[in-house]
Parts: structure tokens; C-alpha cells; sequence
């Protein structure tokens, strides 16, 4: 036999019908301890039933009201979230196909090797004369630039 009953043993016992609660009820006569800890819990189940349960007329209503007012929030919400992802979706996906055009648009095809049919002599040759003087876009470039000359005197050795 149990020395003390849980308050879930006490709840039980509260619920079940005389006969077989009677193995419990034997001890709550005997014991004090239990007996307070069984009246305490009588109590609060009895507070608990003596709770009003009447709810306002209007109480339904604004009820309904707040719920629909969430529904229609979330809906909201929920539009607002999807309309995000498809302009995102969209700008990246034009992203993509951009840089593929670019991309294709932009790709080096191998181009055959330029040969030049020149005889050595000719590349051989050094200029000694001042390019400045010699062309024409670049003497009208000479008082923007302000080079010396493009050859000297030691650079005839370096070509």
C-alpha cells in the first residue's frame, strides 16, 4: 500500500465512482496529509465549474471579425512576397541571358596567322629618321605630347 497518493491518484479518485475509489478513500480518512491535499484540489475543480462561460452577444462577431482581418493580412502578405519573387526571378534569369548574349556575342573566333611576304632586306633595315617628322598624324599630335624624339642616340643601338 502507497504511504502517500500523488495529486494525479487524488484527480482520479475525484472522477471515479464510489465503489472503486474505495481503496483510496480508506486511506484519506486515515491520513491528514492526503485529506488537505484531496480538499485542495475539490476546491479548485469546484471554482473551476463555478467560472462563467457566457460570452457577450458580440463576442462571436468580433471574434469572426479579427480572424478575417488575419486572413486578409496573410493574403496580403502572401502576394506581396510572391510578386517579390517573380521580379527577382525575372532579373536574374534577363541577367543570365544577358551575359550569354554578351558572352557569345563577345567570344574571340581563332583568326588564321597573318604571314607577310616581305623580302629580309627590307626588315632588316633600321630608320635613322625622326618618326615625328615623318608622319603626319604625329606631328600634329607634337604639341600635345612633348617628346624629345623617338630616336636617339642610343637607341638606334637598342632596335
Amino acid at each position: 500500500m502507497k504511504t502517500h497518493y500523488s495529486e494525479a491518484d487524488l484527480l482520479e479518485t475525484y472522477y471515479l465512482e464510489p465503489g472503486a475509489s474505495m481503496p483510496v478513500m480508506m486511506h484519506l480518512a486515515e491520513c491528514s496529509e492526503c485529506a488537505a491535499r484531496y480538499e485542495r484540489l475539490e476546491r479548485k475543480l469546484r471554482d473551476v465549474a463555478a467560472c462563467e462561460t457566457e460570452r457577450p452577444e458580440t463576442f462571436w462577431s468580433r471574434q469572426r471579425h479579427l480572424i478575417m482581418r488575419g486572413i486578409d493580412k496573410q493574403r496580403v502578405e502572401t502576394k506581396r512576397v510572391v510578386r517579390t519573387l517573380r521580379i527577382a526571378a525575372t532579373a536574374a534569369f534577363a541577367f543570365f541571358l544577358g551575359g550569354a548574349v554578351m558572352y557569345q556575342s563577345l567570344r574571340v573566333t581563332p583568326q588564321p596567322p597573318i604571314t607577310i611576304n616581305q623580302p629580309p632586306a627590307q626588315t632588316m633595315i633600321k630608320s635613322t629618321e625622326d618618326p615625328w617628322e615623318s608622319s603626319d598624324q604625329l606631328s600634329e599630335l607634337h604639341s600635345v605630347v612633348q617628346w624629345e624624339s623617338w630616336v636617339g642616340n642610343n637607341d638606334e643601338d637598342e632596335l
